[in-house]
């Protein structure tokens, strides 16, 4: 099967969106918490350091898949590796 390669940005959206989705729903609504945003002077919600490494290793896990069982890959470092 010949490999289809897609935009990077396209790709790691897609691949967020559902390490995101498999992550809040772990932690049933406790994966994130606010913080105080030095930049705007608002609020940024971010994963809580063990949601963030629940969200790293689910990234991991969905791009693998993606690329082992689809054979979909990002468009940037692939093609210069392959030639």
């Amino acid at each position: 099967m010949a490999k289809i390669y897609i935009d990077s940005s396209t790709f790691m959206e897609f691949v967020d969106e559902i390490a995101t989705q498999m992550t809040e729903i772990a932690y049933k609504g406790k994966a994130t918490i606010e913080i105080q945003d030095g930049l705007s002077d608002g609020v940024a919600i971010i994963f809580t350091d063990e949601a963030q490494d629940y969200y790293n290793e689910r990234y991991d896990e969905v791009e693998t898949m993606l690329n082992n069982t689809l054979n979909i890959h990002r468009i940037d470092n692939e093609l210069i590796n392959d030639n």
